[in-house]
């Protein structure tokens, strides 16, 4: 067999080949191969039977295709109404650190721990921030509040 086999598109044109070389043989309907009789149509019906395949599989990785891109479609659906509308609406209802929000599928969430050099930095910022400024009285902080513009009142 001087053809290589490496592609459906070989195996394919190869099995077309065979099958109407054998229908062109009218005087042959056995051979014997290796010390074993095949009938004609028992060599053919292999290569019969799978050049009915690949337009099957042709159309089932079409429909897979489809499949595929339909549920893409539909999981980010889901993850955008998960993400915009839902999750806000239980962290609404039952508070953001709820345990609550587990019943739903959904973590607490957890206020994030300082670590000591951020504890230790502000408080060398608020010594910095103290000595720049000066000391404060409570008068100097009254009359410092007055001078600031009246808060909208909220409904």
């Amino acid at each position: 067999m001087n053809a290589k086999i490496t592609t459906k598109i070989t195996l394919t044109s190869l099995c077309n080949a065979i099958i109407a070389g054998f229908t062109s043989l009218a005087n042959v309907d056995d051979a014997v191969v290796g010390g074993q009789t095949y009938k004609k149509a028992q060599m053919l019906a292999p290569l019969l039977a799978y050049l009915l395949l690949p337009p099957m599989t042709a159309v089932a990785k079409v429909a897979y295709s489809k499949a595929v891109a339909s549920e893409r479609e539909a999981a980010a659906a889901a993850r955008a109404m998960v993400r915009d509308v839902i999750k806000p609406y239980l962290q609404t209802r039952f508070g953001k650190d709820s345990t609550e929000l587990e019943t739903f599928g959904l973590a607490p969430v957890k206020t994030p721990a300082k670590s000591a050099a951020v504890k230790a930095a502000a408080v060398v910022k608020g010594k910095a921030t103290r000595k720049a400024l000066g000391p404060v009285t409570p008068k100097q902080r009254k009359a410092a509040k007055a001078q600031l513009p009246p808060k909208p009142a909220t409904a």
